[in-house]
């Protein structure tokens, strides 16, 4: 979709596989050295499986989990035979929610050849469901590729073979009529896929990295880089059960990239989005402190601009702002303001 110009700077919500400033890219192929904490990205989502209920045996207050998050992936099949026993339940209230949503399969081979049955079981109970992959609100099905557990051990599948993941991709693909993501970390794919992530090459891929501050997840071989970030397993989210009545933890995402944009992924292209906290980015000016200025210290740096990343928004940063701007035929007011539109107010 593209941008106007506005009266002063405006950070977009990062891309799919961009980040920018109204009238031109500020961020388009940084290096991770110079990349956006998680808490950069406006739009964030949860992935759940039975193990979000296994403490109290709860359901998920998806209504509350929709006021503070955009997206779920749900965990509907493992292997050729297995379903999660709450994902009918949890996909069915969440369709009834403003989430956006999508159920996930995680990929565990018993044989070399089993590609076509574990993709037919999944399609089967994403369907039984309600999934059709063309729903208002319903995102692309998705494909967890990553290590198994054996005897209390993380492994890699001794079965896995690229040639299956190839399979279940295109009959998943053609039985949705819309392209899977897949879930994976270049580790995995290093450690266990000899670095041939090539069968992935043509598919969005949301990848795993924690506590890695603002290193974004590495690219995977053969495939490229990220379009959602799984940046940690252990987050609080209001709505998720936890033990003794608080609340629980949950795997929380972003997605690189703005709400308009991933709610055309999910079937609601020109459909208004309601109003959500946090979805997009606030004013940033001269005499202000934190993780915002240095996101935007760092997304200037990457750009040519370089300013040192302090997280303090004073005359040097105002400069390569200002500079910045010039260089894109914009107002040089100094100002980073809100994706909205709305002009922010001039120093």
């Amino acid at each position: 979709m593209p941008m106007r110009p506005s009266h002063a700077l405006r950070l977009a919500a990062l891309g799919v596989a961009t980040a920018s400033l109204t009238g031109g890219a500020l961020l388009s192929t940084a290096p991770e050295s110079a990349a956006a904490p998680p808490s950069s990205y406006a739009v964030k989502g949860i992935d759940t499986s039975h193990h979000n209920h296994d403490a109290t045996g709860q359901p998920i207050d998806w209504k509350r989990v929709a006021q503070k998050n955009a997206f779920t992936f749900l965990k509907a099949t493992q292997g050729a035979r297995y379903q999660d026993p709450w994902f009918a339940r949890d996909f069915k209230a969440v369709s009834a929610t403003s989430l956006l949503r999508a159920p996930y399969h995680f990929f565990d081979p018993k044989g070399t050849g089993d590609g076509a049955a574990q993709a037919d079981h999944f399609v089967r109970t994403a369907r039984a469901a309600g999934y059709s992959g063309t729903k208002a609100g319903e995102l692309p099905p998705v494909l967890d590729v990553e290590s198994v557990w054996v005897n209390g051990k993380e492994v890699c599948p001794k079965a896995l073979r690229a040639g299956q993941l190839d399979v279940f991709l295109k009959r998943v693909k053609a039985a949705f009529k819309v392209t899977p993501i897949v879930y994976t970390r270049a580790s995995f794919v290093n450690g266990c896929m000899a670095g041939k992530g090539q069968v992935f090459k043509d598919y969005p891929l949301w990848l795993a990295r924690y506590g890695s501050g603002s290193r974004e997840p590495q690219s995977v071989p053969g495939a490229g880089s990220w379009t959602f970030w799984q940046y940690t397993e252990t987050e609080r989210v209001p709505g998720v059960p936890g033990a003794k009545n608080t609340v629980g933890k949950a795997d929380r995402n972003v997605y690189r990239g703005t709400l308009a944009q991933l709610r055309a992924l999910a079937n609601l292209d020109g459909t208004p989005a309601p109003p959500r906290p946090g979805t997009s980015w606030p004013t940033v000016k001269s005499g202000q402190r934190g993780v915002d200025v240095t996101t935007v210290q760092l997304l200037l740096t990457a750009r040519g601009h370089a300013v040192k990343a302090d997280g303090v928004y004073g005359t040097g940063t105002v400069a390569k702002v200002k500079a910045f701007q010039k260089a894109q035929h914009l107002p040089t007011d100094g100002i980073v303001g809100p994706q909205t539109g709305t002009p922010a107010s001039t120093t």
